[in-house]
């Protein structure tokens, strides 16, 4: 059951068997519907998640009605309102799943128990920088088409799984220019 996690972890650092069973022990594991929120507006963010099967959104809704993608999350990626979980404060953003999905759940209290165990502070770190690390997609510097090729390199499943809408609001452009893109880049 732990199989996805564990060679996640293992990316971060050298974890020995019984750091990872620490680790595991204190995971919930979770079953989420579509469209069901992690985190919504207003909530505080307690805990952090590992996506072991589905796929996330982490957006703004504005006030004209349109939303503001900050994020996509797939499978074997870790998760989590970074500002909200930090301050614990209220989130002004949404975590929402687009499909049927499963997560692996930490809460806040038992990530800082983690980080106080011997040897494990570091690659719990990593894995915190990991999840609030966002590339550089909407990097003004980077022209569409780089945003484009960034992202089929580093996260290639988010353009079968995500609407064409949130993937462009990922990226910061409109979904006419990353159609655009698209056309360009399969001919």
């Amino acid at each position: 059951m732990f199989h996805s996690i564990k060679a996640s972890l293992s990316s971060f650092g050298q974890f020995s068997e019984q750091e990872l069973e620490a680790i595991t022990t204190r995971l919930q594991f979770r079953e989420v519907k579509k469209n069901e929120c992690l985190v919504t507006d207003g909530q505080v963010c307690r805990n952090f998640y590992f996506v072991n099967r589905g796929g996330f959104r982490h957006y703004t809704a504005l006030e004209n009605g349109s939303e503001a993608v900050l994020n996509l999350y797939v499978e074997k990626e870790w998760l989590f309102d970074y500002k909200s979980f930090v301050t614990q404060s209220p989130s002004a953003n949404r975590i929402q799943a687009i499909e049927e999905s499963e997560v692996f759940e930490l809460s806040g209290w038992n990530f800082h128990e983690l980080l106080k165990l011997p040897g494990t502070y570091f690659q719990i770190g990593r894995i915190f920088e990991q999840a609030i690390q966002n590339q550089d997609y909407q990097n003004n510097r980077l022209s569409p088409e780089e945003k484009y090729a960034l992202l089929l390199s580093t996260k290639p499943q988010v353009i079968q799984k995500f609407p064409l809408k949130q993937i462009a609001s990922y990226l910061g452009m409109t979904p006419e220019t990353l159609s655009r893109i698209r056309r360009r880049t399969i001919s």
